[in-house]
């Protein structure tokens, strides 16, 4: 029995230990999109970026700014006349006719499930009173509200413009924005949709095929696709687990296959390869002879079993990156006005686990497994030799 119980050990470290390398994943050195980004959607930080700034025609994942606008300006039950110039616009459609009156939540499923052009101009009308108002108030919106740098919106649904311009990052902040209201939710994640107004009777499917399910994959929630021939294609994606709620954005990929190819990388990396973390309130950390705190926890996401590093700059910037030296997180600390007793972490650049509390012994046991796989194998080895021992010498047993 002693024989068995020492093996189950044995077995259930290996199975730590296989676990601890399993997390370990690799970072994607293959992504094809011409710009991609992954952030928790939750802390902001960045889990993977290339060329994430970069300014890149978004296409049709522009609905997603419209989308959450209009949620937030007007109310879902009006009733929307749709004009001559919402039911002539080109691109994807949802056929509307002017002159129907059609309920803003109908048009926003619209606009999410079938890509509807049509439906975008029927909402902007009806939020600002025309599509230039509505586009000049939701830049204003996306910039003050969002805090996006790089982004500057000609039309609601992503029809070329030469000034039609976002980047995978602020994307990704606005889809994490939006993703906080319940019922921009419901319209990401609706995988079909039964449709009927005087136009068209049909059932709407999404085209994002990961949320329709043709192409499945575990802890997506939602998603919004794009392409027209100056974009190419271009993907937004939620996905979640107990421990993460991700976005990730695909730019400017040449084929479907690639963006949907890039997009499962990404997700494989990030729900498997992150965990978080926090640094708690009060926390003070030196710069030269000046002393910063942290108002509230700082909240993060880094890699599992990985070390990151922080650094503060003389303007009580805090940052932290990964061990590629890639930004992950930042966060501004306030200046100590009276001089502090230094806590243990107060350092202006340093190496990191990023360990906290309870969190320290578990991952001494991911970072040294094959150390405490030798201790058992040894002990494993003098428990079957003593247990040799006795049978051959019964007459010793007390």
């Amino acid at each position: 029995m002693k024989k068995w119980f020492i093996v189950l050990i044995l077995f259930c470290f290996t199975a730590t230990i296989v676990t601890a390398q399993e997390n370990n994943v690799k970072k994607p050195k293959n992504i094809i999109s011409d710009s991609a980004i992954i952030i928790d959607s939750k802390t902001k930080s960045i889990l993977y970026s290339k060329n994430s700034t970069k300014r890149l025609n978004p296409a049709s994942i522009t609905k997603i700014a419209t989308a959450i606008y209009a949620i937030e300006h007007a109310n879902l039950d009006d009733k929307v006349v749709i004009s001559e110039k919402a039911s002539n616009t080109e691109g994807s459609t949802v056929y509307l006719e002017a002159g129907e009156r059609i309920s803003l939540e109908q048009l926003l499923q619209g606009l999410m499930v079938n890509s509807g052009n049509d439906a975008a101009v029927a909402i902007a009308e009806h939020t600002e009173g025309s599509v230039q108002q509505f586009v000049e108030k939701l830049n204003v919106f996306l910039k003050n509200e969002i805090g996006v740098e790089k982004t500057n919106f000609e039309n609601p649904h992503g029809l070329f413009g030469e000034n039609h311009y976002t980047t995978a990052y602020d994307m990704a902040l606005i889809t994490s924005y939006a993703l906080e209201n319940k019922q921009f939710q419901e319209l990401f994640s609706l995988k079909s949709i039964d449709w009927s107004t005087e136009g068209w009777k049909t059932t709407l499917y999404n085209h994002h095929k990961m949320v329709k399910g043709e192409l499945p994959y575990p802890g997506v929630t939602g998603g919004k696709n794009g392409f027209i021939d100056e974009s190419k294609h271009t993907l937004v994606t939620s996905a979640e687990n107990k421990n993460l709620s991700l976005v990730i954005v695909t730019m400017k990929a040449q084929s479907k296959r690639a963006t949907y190819s890039d997009t499962r990388k990404l997700l494989d990396y990030g729900l498997n390869g992150f965990t978080r973390s926090h640094i708690p309130k009060d926390t003070v950390f030196q710069y030269e002879d000046t002393s910063f705190e942290l108002n509230q926890d700082f909240q993060y996401t880094q890699p599992t079993n990985g070390k990151f590093t922080e650094s503060l700059d003389r303007n009580g910037v805090l940052t932290l990156y990964n061990e590629d030296q890639e930004e992950l997180a930042t966060t501004k600390l306030s200046p100590v006005m009276k001089s502090p007793v230094k806590h243990k972490n107060a350092v202006a650049s340093r190496e990191s686990t990023g360990l906290f509390f309870g969190d320290e012994l578990r991952q001494q046991i991911l970072f040294y497994p094959f150390f405490i796989y030798m201790i058992l194998l040894f002990i494993m080895g003098i428990s079957i030799f003593r247990i040799g021992s006795v049978k051959k010498n019964p007459e010793n047993k007390i």
